[in-house]
């Protein structure tokens, strides 16, 4: 076990916290936490001081320990005992896997449309602060209630990212609130302030209403779906 992961399961238990807590004051799954504190999962400098800073710790002290170990002279006698073990020789790490590496790992809930309900969660990382291109922090994951977007590729039970804004890109899918009820649909805004609202289905008129009426929640920018329900 390293340094750093000596330091985190330590410091955790000083503070009194379970595996359980410690995850999710970071935003990370339980099972991430035990695998840093066993050494099973390599975890980068800033990672590490994100986790100790919550514990109240600093990684000063881990960094100078490792330096410390770095200077201090290996015996011939060390030498030769390393020899005649067998070394596990670590895999190099492509440029991918380091990138993926330097990034944190963070849980997202997915929600039920009409209920507000936690259904299940993604694990996702964070790379540069966004996610597919997307800040993370303006990002929403529901899933679909019934198949009303058939037309438009959207089933029950579907799992839909949605982006964050106020702003209505015509003929793009919205998840937004009217009459108290949120809903999915395409939309399109019209003269005279008005917005036309759609499921894309061949022969349905569009609802036509005014802008004001649709309070937008956000964009839905990818749709997601299991084989099993297909």
């Amino acid at each position: 076990m390293n340094r750093v992961a000596v330091k985190i399961k330590e410091a955790r238990i000083k503070s009194k916290m379970t595996e359980k807590q410690l995850a999710k004051k970071c935003g990370l799954t339980e099972n991430y936490i035990m695998q840093i504190e066993s050494g099973k999962k390599v975890i980068n400098e800033k990672a590490a001081e994100n986790i100790l800073n919550i514990l109240g710790e600093k990684i000063e002290f881990v960094c100078q320990q490792a330096m410390v170990e770095e200077k201090s002279p290996i015996t011939k006698e060390a030498k030769r005992e390393d020899k005649n073990k067998e070394v596990f020789q670590p895999i190099q790490p492509t440029e991918q896997w380091a990138d993926a590496l330097a990034n944190i790992i963070r849980k997202f809930p997915i929600y039920e449309v009409n209920t507000n309900k936690i259904v299940s969660y993604k694990e996702l990382p964070i790379l540069n602060k966004k996610i597919e291109g997307y800040n993370w922090e303006k990002i929403l994951f529901i899933q679909s209630p019934n198949n009303e977007m058939e037309s438009l590729r959207i089933k029950k039970d579907d799992i839909i990212t949605i982006y964050k804004t106020n702003e209505i890109h015509n003929n793009s899918i919205y998840l937004f609130e009217m009459n108290e009820k949120k809903m999915i649909r395409q939309l399109r805004k019209e003269s005279n302030n008005k917005v036309s609202i759609s499921t894309g289905t061949k022969g349905t008129d569009p609802i036509i209403t005014e802008l004001n009426k649709v309070k937008l929640i956000g964009k839905c920018v990818k749709v997601e779906f299991s084989l099993d329900n297909k």
